[in-house]
Parts: C-alpha cells; structure tokens; sequence
C-alpha cells in the first residue's frame, strides 16, 4: 500500500511516503494537481497526510483534492490534516501571547514569491470537521499525534489535525 504526502511543498516525507505538489520548485516525486491524481488508483493508499495544505485553497476549492483522497483510500485508510488553528492562535493573539509577525504569518502565510504560498482559508475544529465530511468517511476524529514513521508533522499549540477514516 502506497503512503501519500500531498502538498508536499517543504515538508518533504522520507521514503516509503511519496511526496505530491503541484510546486516543481519543491522537488516533490510526483508533480500533480492535488485535486486530480490518476496516476494512482482508487483503494491503492493506506494513508493520506495534507499537512499544511488545505489553507493554501480557498473556501470550497479543496473539495476535489478530499474527494480524490476518498477515492485512492483503500477501506479502513486514514487521512490525516493538519492546518493552522486559527481559534487558538486568535486568543494568544489578542491575550498578547504571540507577535504580530507570527499571528498574521498564520493567518496569511509564509509569502515566498508564489501566490501558492498564501493561505485563502481557515479552520477551526468545526469547520474543518465540516469540510472534510463532505466525504462519507466511517469516522472524523481528532489526530491523536502519534508517531507515524517516515512522516514530519508539526506539533504546537497552534495546529489543529483531524483524521478521517474511510
């Protein structure tokens, strides 16, 4: 079973993961379209991570990537998200527990010179468990943050990671 790290982007995952983003620059395994992936086959994953990707598309404009997700997911296959916690960094924002720069680097993205560095969306825990059950998972829960080899995912305070269960 393959293991897919979409919107690979900088955080590329070590091998047996295969790195997806539609960014040459990146250097990802596979080029692609996050949101049109025929190159792999439906039920052919065991797992899926977006870390730090679903921020970077606009209100609705993911769907097709999560539905694409749903389809490459073999039965019992999880899809982890991870994103920035936009409730959680407002309060230590406003409480005065966080700067400006790293507040609104959250909120608008680390611009790098591509337009594909900005975010265009944001989540709390109820939307982006309403975002990702436009698919029929079996189950969305919180991402419990263990250990998962070969794959880099962030943990702080300020990131939010569900995962979806097919």
């Amino acid at each position: 079973m393959k293991r897919l790290n979409l919107c690979s982007g900088q955080r590329p995952f070590a091998a047996p993961w295969i790195n997806v983003d539609a960014q040459e620059r990146w250097n990802p395994d596979v080029v692609a379209d996050c949101s049109h992936m025929p190159m792999f086959e439906d039920a052919s994953a065991d797992m899926i991570v977006i870390h730090h990707g679903l921020e970077h598309f606009g209100c609705g404009e993911a769907d097709a990537m999560l539905k694409e997700c749903y389809r490459i997911l073999a039965p019992n296959g999880s899809l982890i998200v991870c994103v920035p916690h936009m409730r959680a960094l407002a309060q230590r924002w406003l409480a005065r527990q966080m700067d400006d720069q790293i507040y609104f680097t959250n909120l608008y993205g680390a611009y790098m010179g591509d337009e594909a560095d900005r975010h265009r969306w944001g989540f709390s825990q109820l939307s982006l468990f309403d975002t990702l059950a436009m698919c029929p998972w079996m189950k969305i829960k919180g991402f419990d943050w263990r250990e998962i080899p070969g794959a880099d995912i962030a943990k702080d305070f300020w990131i939010l990671g569900m995962e979806a269960i097919k």
